[in-house]
């Protein structure tokens, strides 16, 4: 097998012709074996009515045909690479190509957990409960945090079983999955014959449930997209214990312990970078590493592509990183990993939810009210702030208050260069002027509100915002 390839991922293939090359990929990655060492891998498990030729096996990968035997890939792929949660995948992807199922019947199960990347940054102390939800931002570490803490609890204690899925609640490209698909996996992977599978979503989790009694489960639910996708896939059943990531909060699932997962502090990102980039000299600033880390939100997937950029400019020192990071931030511009990724958190809330992300990037401050959000609306914004939080574009920072991480405003800004009009960001902004003027706001903060209305053409309301500031803090 190359160590340099990639196991291709049937999902991505939308016609027959595409299935074919994704089945000549696979053989690639399976080392090239001959046309007739499949075949005799084939036959040594079928019977002896059913037996293929070497000409049949070769068929499957030509392309140009206008129809396949999905028995007879499935058994090619289990030739190639006998995994039954891929099995699965290409038996579900056939059927997508077909035409007999939908996009989001498409997944992919694993019954053992991926690797504990080296490296690893300690957070906060986690204890899992019975069902665990780790949510928070794009890029916060939510998945690799889930490993480890799995790869923790199974050294506490061998379990029985281990179940894996990632629910593609964010996928760039796929919809998320649905979760008889999920189970329907599930079930195979834990000794039901793929006949013996039951139809329907409530069937298949009395089947799960019954399948896990009196077995110590692990279960890793990677990337949810909401609660309706997460309950079927629940043990509720004793001795079993469930990780989920997600980006959404999860309030409904009352049971479920809820540990938000936020970026790194300062000195985690500080020995991240240090751990990562070990060969870097510093240059002539010795603080480079920390403004490396200010500069990237403390945000673990940001710092994570800037150490991969990094490694790839040998004889740049942090120094120098630092200072192109600093001048990219200033013409506004984020990695396109991070880029993607809020990407596809913008489209997961509704059009006034963006619309008011847009305008908070504007905010002078660094966090703010309700009432301010309001202002900057023009209308009651209450939903929408509730939403922005619920997919962490918003944060909480105190009673009463807000906040909308660096990353996110940058972001966000550049959203509302492309689709706002000036006329009407102008308008948001007097608004929130009108209203800072007369809001029960600190000191420090009416100060950089007067200091942003000096600069961005609101004179009056700088001197008024500036007095308001010096009175407050003459009461102080």
């Amino acid at each position: 097998m190359s160590q340099f390839a990639v196991l291709p991922d049937p999902g991505q293939a939308q016609t027959l012709d595409e299935v074919a090359g994704c089945l000549r990929m696979l053989k690639t990655w399976a080392g090239n074996p001959s046309y007739e060492t499949i075949a005799a891998r084939v036959n040594a498990v079928r019977p002896a009515g059913e037996q293929v030729g070497k000409t049949t096996v070769v068929d499957c990968f030509r392309a140009g045909r206008r129809r396949l035997d999905p028995d007879l890939v499935v058994a090619v792929v289990e030739a190639l690479h006998d995994d039954v949660g891929y099995t699965t995948q290409w038996r579900q992807a056939l059927r997508v190509v077909s035409g007999e199922t939908r996009p989001d019947a498409q997944v992919r199960v694993l019954n053992a957990l991926p690797a504990d990347q080296p490296g690893f940054i300690g957070r906060a102390a986690v204890e899992p409960a019975g069902v665990t939800v780790l949510s928070g931002m794009a890029g916060a570490g939510k998945t690799r945090l889930a490993v480890h803490l799995a790869h923790e609890l199974a050294a506490g204690g061998p379990f029985d079983r281990v179940l894996v899925v990632n629910l593609r609640g964010c996928h760039p490209d796929q919809p998320p999955v649905e979760p008889g698909a999920v189970l329907d996996g599930f079930l195979r992977l834990l000794g039901l014959a793929g006949q013996h599978v039951p139809h329907g979503l409530p069937a298949r989790v009395t089947a799960f449930r019954l399948r896990l009694t009196g077995a110590r489960t692990l279960i890793l639910l990677d990337d949810a997209a909401d609660e309706a996708q997460v309950r079927p896939l629940l043990p509720d059943v004793p001795g079993s214990v469930t990780l989920i990531t997600s980006r959404r909060r999860l309030d409904g699932l009352t049971g479920a312990r809820h540990v938000p997962v936020g970026v790194f502090t300062p000195a985690q990102a500080h020995a991240y970078l240090l751990a990562a980039v070990p060969e870097i000299p510093a240059g002539p600033d010795p603080a480079a590493v920390d403004r490396i880390a200010e500069t990237c939100g403390y945000l673990p997937l940001a710092l994570s592509l800037v150490a991969g950029h990094m490694r790839a400019r040998p004889g740049w020192t942090l120094t120098d990183h630092a200072d192109w990071l600093a001048e990219r931030r200033r013409t506004g511009r984020l990695d396109p990993g991070v880029q993607a990724a809020l990407d596809i958190s913008y489209r997961n809330v509704s059009p006034p939810a963006r619309q008011l992300l847009r305008l908070l990037a504007h905010h002078p401050g660094r966090s703010f009210d309700a009432d301010a959000a309001e202002a900057l609306a023009g209308s009651c914004a209450r939903d929408e702030l509730r939403e922005l939080a619920l997919h962490h574009l918003a944060e909480e920072a105190g009673p009463g208050r807000w906040t909308v991480h660096e990353l996110v405003r940058v972001y966000a800004a550049s959203r509302s260069a492309d689709e706002d009009r000036r006329a009407d960001r102008r308008a948001a902004l007097t608004r929130l002027l009108d209203h800072l003027v007369t809001a029960p706001e600190a000191a420090a903060d009416l100060a950089a509100a007067a200091d942003f209305a000096a600069a961005e053409g609101w004179p009056d309301h700088a001197a008024r915002l500036q007095q308001r500031s010096s009175d407050i803090a003459c009461q102080a």
